[in-house]
């Protein structure tokens, strides 16, 4: 039993304020298995505004068992952002939950530029995404494909290349 469960939601949204980076991540795992939706606010505040990537990770993890649809464009933002760079994998895992056909061409480019928990995340997300491409994205996404396929090895062929172009023809 966590020292964190029989503390009330209200104590625990405020323990969201202490200095210790692990506690506060803790603290969020138990609002989320709660499912303690008055935490989503700041929970979400935290998402957009810590520095601390265990406390990011946690917080879009929990926003995104919680189904805040809010939370979609906090996480895209972070993805988005250079500080997160060599830690989006848990980003992407998050979105799991959400239609992320908005951002199909990020995930495009995360696929062909990111490590390889970052290439497998947004594959997998694509594989899930079912929208019509108009032409003039049709004809950006088929350009980015022949260019990474041109520089691409064996491996980053079969990993990456060949599924997107399976998933766009």
């Amino acid at each position: 039993m966590s020292a964190l469960e029989s503390v009330p939601n209200a104590t625990l949204i405020g323990h969201l304020d202490h200095p210790d980076p692990t506690f506060v991540a803790e603290v969020i795992q138990e609002l989320a298995r709660r499912n303690a939706m008055e935490a989503a606010p700041r929970v979400l505040e935290l998402l957009r505004t810590t520095q601390e990537a265990v406390i990011r990770h946690d917080a879009a993890l929990a926003l995104s068992d919680m189904k805040i649809p809010e939370a979609f464009d906090a996480i895209v933002e972070l993805l988005r952002d250079p500080r997160t760079q060599g830690r989006r994998g848990t980003l992407l895992y998050a979105l799991d939950p959400y239609d992320c056909a908005p951002i199909l061409e990020l995930l495009v480019d995360l696929a062909l530029t990111g490590g390889y928990e970052v290439r497998m995340s947004a594959l997998g997300l694509l594989s899930g995404i079912e929208t019509d491409i108009d032409e003039p994205t049709w004809e950006r996404l088929s350009d980015r494909l022949k260019a990474a396929a041109a520089t691409a090895d064996e491996q980053r062929r079969s990993e990456v290349i060949d599924p997107l172009n399976a998933l766009f023809h």
